[in-house]
């Protein structure tokens, strides 16, 4: 079969074309597998899976690269992909392994980078697709607005948590990236004891996970009200 660039960019663009969904689930799983492995890696106690973690990246790095380059060769207006959102995410998701050369420390300090790859979720996701309303006819309205609150809870305690283990990157405390997501979940609640980490950097990270559990609560009291005026509603009706 001959790949041409109308027939790539369908493959990438179009939900009708047979290759579609067989394109992004691969990708959509090879995206979470990638983020999977950075914050296992993080993990001390799993350190002898190093090697195991730099073949999985590698791999991730290789099909990410495939998809760059075919959605670059295939797009009417390569430029206009090239510095849109998504092209720059899909660049911003290789360049870090190929500065690092299969450099493990050097993968480590660009984690903060590198989970940039869970943006990549947002487009390779089939609700990305449809309308929102479809969405949530498929869904049903509390598993779709439930389902958006928590990928954006994880995404949120994600990025929290790589910076915290960036910034105690010496310390026992918060070695690894589950840590720092449990100590930002444990921030969101404000019940459990969360201590503020040492120094400036610390501090101000302290008060921005704060702030973003008010503001993922504010969220969350939206979705229950909407979820609780459909209910009174539907009920009405």
């Amino acid at each position: 079969m001959i790949f041409s660039k109308q027939l790539v960019r369908k493959i990438f663009d179009d939900p009708k074309d047979k290759y579609f969904s067989l394109v992004n689930d691969v990708l959509s799983s090879a995206t979470i597998v990638s983020i999977l492995v950075i914050v296992l890696e993080t993990v001390s106690s799993l350190s002898v899976y190093n090697v195991v973690f730099l073949v999985v990246e590698w791999l991730a790095v290789a099909l990410f690269s495939l998809e760059y380059i075919g959605r670059l060769w295939s797009a009417k207006k390569p430029s206009i992909y090239a510095f849109s959102f998504f092209g720059v995410i899909d660049l911003v998701a290789i360049l870090p392994s190929f500065f690092g050369l299969g450099n493990l420390s050097f993968l480590k300090s660009a984690r903060i980078v590198r989970i940039i790859r869970f943006l990549r979720l947002a487009r390779l996701s089939k609700l990305s697709r449809v309308d929102m309303k479809d969405a949530e006819e498929t869904m049903g309205i509390f598993g779709f607005n439930i389902a958006l609150y928590t990928v954006t809870l994880v995404f949120v305690m994600l990025v929290l948590g790589v910076a915290l283990h960036l910034i105690s990157e010496d310390t026992t405390i918060y070695s690894s990236i589950p840590a720092g997501m449990f100590w930002a979940f444990s921030v969101f609640l404000g019940g459990l004891p969360a201590a503020v980490p040492a120094g400036n950097a610390g501090l101000w990270l302290f008060v921005i996970t704060k702030f973003c559990g008010m503001a993922l609560f504010g969220l969350l009291v939206g979705v229950v009200g909407q979820l609780f005026n459909q209910w009174i509603l539907g009920k009405k009706k």
